[in-house]
């Protein structure tokens, strides 16, 4: 094995069932003294058959973070399932900004899904707040990981939906550039020379699916935004197209009280359509705030203290905010409040589950009460829904909502 001989008793490796079932049964190896194996996986090496191989002659071995890929893909090889184990404990207690990735990767190629599970709740809380300021780290993610990360609900966003959008050019960024050139980003976006949708083009074909997974209507929620949007040229038209579509017409069913919010929704339906937002409070105290523009007349203000988290529907007639009119008007909201340690991963996290509200006017609702184990600075995620979806079909007492069914690109 990689060029060396290993002197080991029967015996004892047939604690492997690898090597178990080559010893016992019709193979060739059965009574031969001297066998080959051949590996293929760069992961394997030397040191890591030596732990792997020795484990045979010990009841515990100890293992180093920085050898447990290799630990892992030898391991899986010879189908040690409590070494598996072992590594399995590590890399989810050492799982960090510089070994999310790897150890993701890891995961995915020898069928560890607990350290996979782990590895991306790990991306999906820090990516917004804290990963996309490390461009190396960015550059290690590649195009069909970030898509999985954009596509999930439960990617923590900070702040809405287009700093999800301001991540993803800078992960463009450092994938088409040096790391010399990351100081020149500003630049390459704004003195661009493309003519056609970046996207579309053969360098950035292979970078459109995270795109293409962001929920494109709420990147259409601020007129700074789409300036934006249309500058960098990278998004192609026909992709927004039915995003502006929808918003539109959500604005029109709601100015002629048509809608006044969803009442319910399938819990995968909420999902995939909801609003994503969030925020990292600090400290502890009184805080208050609003995620503006996407409430479609509403005026929702947030409100967090040292004991509860609670929504108002304002309707001050001095606010500056878009109102509708309307007497009642539903939401549907999920809320996580999450602690991180050291390592950035979560050492307490408390959620709302999804909850049905209706607010009259300038009424306040209690989402949740803050669980004592919580510390800060505090990640707030949320997920909410203001307006009833199209594409499904909503019953009231007397009358069904019309439906407007609109075709993906």
């Amino acid at each position: 094995m990689l060029g060396r001989a290993w002197k080991l008793h029967k015996v004892y490796i047939s604690q492997s069932p690898y090597f178990a079932s080559m010893f016992s049964g019709l193979w060739r190896e059965t009574n031969e003294s001297v066998i080959a194996v051949e590996i293929a996986d760069p992961n394997i090496t030397t040191d890591s058959l030596f732990t792997v191989l020795g484990s045979f002659y010990r009841d515990e071995i100890s293992l180093e973070p920085k050898d447990v890929i290799s630990i892992l893909a030898t391991s899986t090889l010879f189908q040690l399932q409590g070494l598996i184990d072992q590594c399995s404990d590590i890399m989810i207690e050492t799982t960090n900004i510089k070994t999310v990735v790897p150890y993701y990767n890891a995961a995915a190629s020898y069928g560890v899904p607990a350290v996979k599970a782990a590895a991306k709740k790990w991306l999906e809380v820090n990516l917004l707040g804290y990963g996309w300021l490390h461009p190396s780290f960015l550059r290690e993610i590649t195009p069909d990981l970030m898509t999985d990360l954009i596509a999930s609900p439960d990617l923590v966003a900070m702040q809405t939906e287009f700093c999800v959008y301001m991540m993803l050019r800078v992960w463009l960024f450092v994938h088409v550039h040096t790391m010399e050139d990351c100081m020149k980003m500003d630049d390459f976006f704004k003195n661009h020379n493309w003519t056609q949708p970046f996207l579309t083009s053969e360098i950035g074909r292979q970078y459109a699916a995270p795109f293409k997974a962001l929920r494109l209507k709420h990147l259409l929620i601020h007129d700074q935004d789409v300036k934006i949007l249309n500058a960098d040229n990278l998004i192609p038209h026909e992709w927004l197209h039915n995003a502006y579509k929808e918003q539109w017409l959500h604005l029109l069913r709601i100015d002629a009280k048509k809608d006044i919010g969803p009442k319910d929704m399938r819990p995968e339906d909420f999902a995939e359509k909801c609003f994503r937002c969030g925020r990292c409070v600090e400290k502890p105290g009184e805080h208050i705030w609003r995620w503006t523009a996407f409430h479609f007349g509403l005026d929702l203000v947030v409100c967090l203290d040292l004991t509860s988290l609670r929504i108002k529907r304002n309707h001050k007639s001095d606010s500056e905010h878009i109102k509708a009119n309307h007497h009642k008007h539903n939401i549907i909201i999920k809320v996580c409040l999450m602690s991180l340690d050291e390592q950035r991963q979560i050492k307490h996290i408390q959620t709302s589950g999804i909850q049905n509200l209706s607010f009259h006017k300038n009424e306040e609702k209690n989402i949740m009460f803050l669980d004592k184990q919580l510390t800060y600075p505090l990640y707030i995620s949320v997920n909410m829904q203001v307006v009833t979806p199209f594409n499904l079909k909503q019953k009231e007492d007397k009358a069904s909502v019309e439906v407007i069914t609109l075709s993906d690109t």
